[in-house]
């Protein structure tokens, strides 16, 4: 029993809780402070970032030792192989003192590196792996890194069942002797390949997703990447390989993959949160019933068909009253038909021909309408981090005949053609909850349209627009300055249309076409495509009329609270304007606010309330925010 306990409690420390207040006592203890003796080659700040135990939290005595681990860890892997710590504490009232002697001892330095059993590579082949040489600190984690790469290159090159033997000796008081013993084994040849399960499913299918061909070496590298192109097709639920020998010689071996196929047919009923992206007007939280049916394995050859419907409905309020309830609507249906085809000349683009049926109302359209849609679109991925989708599309728009969406017009039809180009590099190191890294996308559309409207006066009004829409978006991730747990993440994105052959104004643009602002995933504390020019329709409801170019810059602060709590501190700056001399009158909208995200599998739930700063002079009897709720971060 005494030997579970100590268990459990390294278990409790090491996952950072607390033990019940009955098992720990004085629970009102709080540490006042944390100091350090002895330490020289580390700053008292960093050492403190490592730490369990916290100034202005409670006090547990039991992380005092875990604290100890933690320091001496870190000390000896910066190359102070003889570190002692010890952790003390004081009470004072119901305050305690803490205090961690550091006795840091020698810090070691490599003297030589010796190798043995290399063959394919150098001496100095291999020290360029390890990256440091005598003289140097020796530093362990730097020592294993380069280990590791140098074990993937043989891994990777053929030798699957390379051995990398490392051996460590202190001599002179504080030099260290590397001996690095490589044992390289055979040159392995995959020479015949076998499939095992396959029903349904083309043996083509998974030749042309392997990224090696009969008669190559073997790479561990190319054959989790194949593992992995092969899980993509969404065609198995499970894929798995091994080698065996062909003929009892272990240089040429057969890989055998171990496949199991999902069902063809699939039929899918769910309810969740959904999230309407749009890249021009806005992204929109909207809660979705979907009913789904398809065939994801046409003939074999991993073709797929389906139907899909979706009622989606949103949560807000939309009107210009304040005292008006905030209410579930439904701001939108649609009917969708889908055929896609995984590989396209030849190259692994993914491409579908989705032909649709949508209505849509505020906050997912400015105004009551249907779309009819079709549209093809492709995507390729280069390298690790770029990729690129584009589309060509149609759409027939149909506003309704008692809106007043135009200041002029009392029906509208647009048809608009459109062909779209989109690179985007992502180098987030989690697309649902980023802490590092960014996002760059650059958004390229060139549309025509035609309109069919009549004026008040039954006299037919037919523009044609030709025009360019651009839009440039950046998010940076990153560590809080002042607090290593905090993410600090910034965006910035810009938008225009660019007019040809004479320009129209917004009211004669397709009013799909045009810019949005305002709502969860823009400028906070707004609602919903508030920010802007706004019109008022046949039921006296204030629509937005959007606008030709858009600028919206947003900073937050996510800090992690417990569990799978985060708190944010945001603040948000955007505009519209309608033409490009409005911006002679630059100015910015602004916002600032406080949220509560809550992780789940399928990306962050928040719940958002933002202030508006300096509300509009037109606008006095606005409310002073505005309550939101949003899957996945606004950015």
């Amino acid at each position: 029993m005494k030997s579970n306990a100590l268990y459990l409690t390294f278990l409790i420390a090491f996952l950072g809780l607390q033990w019940p207040s009955s098992m720990l006592g004085n629970t009102d203890l709080e540490v006042e402070k944390i100091e350090f003796s002895g330490n020289t080659a580390i700053e008292a700040g960093e050492l403190r970032d490592l730490l369990k135990s916290r100034q202005g939290e409670k006090f547990n005595n039991r992380f005092l030792n875990l604290d100890e681990i933690l320091i001496s860890n870190y000390y000896r892997l910066r190359g102070y192989r003889q570190v002692y710590v010890e952790g003390r504490f004081r009470r004072e009232g119901k305050k305690i003192f803490i205090d961690y002697d550091i006795k840091e001892g020698f810090l070691f330095q490599l003297k030589d590196i010796r190798l043995s059993g290399n063959k394919v590579l150098s001496e100095q082949q291999v020290q360029r792996y390890l990256t440091i040489g005598p003289g140097n600190a020796y530093e362990p984690q730097v020592i294993e890194k380069g280990l590791n790469e140098l074990e993937n290159y043989y891994k990777n090159n053929g030798k699957p069942y390379a051995v990398l033997v490392k051996n460590e000796q202190e001599v002179e008081d504080s030099l260290v002797v590397l001996s690095v013993t490589i044992e390289e084994g055979v040159t392995v040849y995959i020479e015949e390949m076998r499939y095992e399960g396959l029903k349904l499913v083309q043996s083509f299918m998974i030749n042309r997703e392997l990224e090696f061909q009969r008669g190559s070496i073997y790479s561990r590298e190319k054959i989790e990447k194949s593992q992995s192109n092969i899980y993509s097709t969404g065609l198995f639920r499970f894929v798995h390989y091994r080698l065996e020998p062909i003929d009892g010689d272990e240089q040429r071996v057969r890989m055998i993959w171990q496949l199991s196929e999902k069902k063809p047919l699939f039929v899918g009923l769910s309810f969740g949160v959904g999230y309407e992206e749009d890249d021009y007007q806005g992204n929109q939280t909207t809660f979705d019933f979907t009913v789904e049916a398809g065939h994801r394995n046409l003939f074999g050859t991993g073709r797929s068909l389906s139907m899909r419907f979706v009622p989606s409905f949103h949560y807000g309020r939309l009107d210009d009253d304040n005292d008006s309830p905030i209410e579930f609507r439904r701001p939108g249906t649609e009917t969708s038909l889908t055929y896609g085809q995984p590989w396209l000349f030849g190259t692994r683009t993914p491409t579908a021909l989705k032909i649709s049926y949508l209505t849509r109302d505020r906050p997912l359209a400015p105004e009551e309408l249907t779309q009819f849609s079709t549209t093809l679109s492709m995507r390729h991925e280069f390298g690790p981090y770029w990729s690129y989708s584009s589309a060509l599309a149609f759409d027939l728009v149909d506003v309704e005949s008692d809106s007043l969406l135009r200041s002029l017009n009392q029906g509208s039809q647009d048809k608009i053609y459109s062909i779209r180009f989109d690179p985007v590099k992502d180098k987030r190191d989690n697309f649902l909850n980023p802490t590092r890294g960014s996002l760059t996308e650059f958004r390229n559309e060139f549309v025509y349209s035609e309109s069919r409207d009549t004026t008040a006066t039954g006299e037919p009004v037919n523009p044609t627009n030709v025009f360019y829409k651009g839009a440039f978006q950046w998010n940076r991730y990153q560590k809080f300055a002042f607090a290593k747990k905090w993410v600090f993440a910034t965006r910035i994105r810009g938008s225009g249309i660019l007019e040809f052959g004479g320009r129209n104004p917004v009211e004669l643009l397709p009013a799909t076409e045009l810019f949005y602002m305002g709502g969860a995933n823009s400028v906070r504390g707004y609602k919903e495509q508030e920010i802007g020019r706004e019109t008022i329709n046949s039921l006296g409801d204030a629509v937005p009329v959007g606008g030709k170019y858009a600028l919206l810059m947003n900073a937050e602060l996510r800090i992690p609270l417990f569990w799978l709590f985060f708190g944010e501190l945001f603040v948000d700056a955007g505009n519209l304007w309608e033409e490009f001399e409005d911006l002679k009158d630059f100015s910015l909208i602004t916002s600032t606010g406080i949220g509560l995200a809550v992780l789940t599998p399928f990306g962050p739930i928040r719940f958002d309330y933002g202030f508006k700063l300096w509300p509009r002079p037109e606008n006095d009897g606005d409310s002073i925010g505005e309550f939101h709720i949003g899957i996945s971060y606004a950015f």
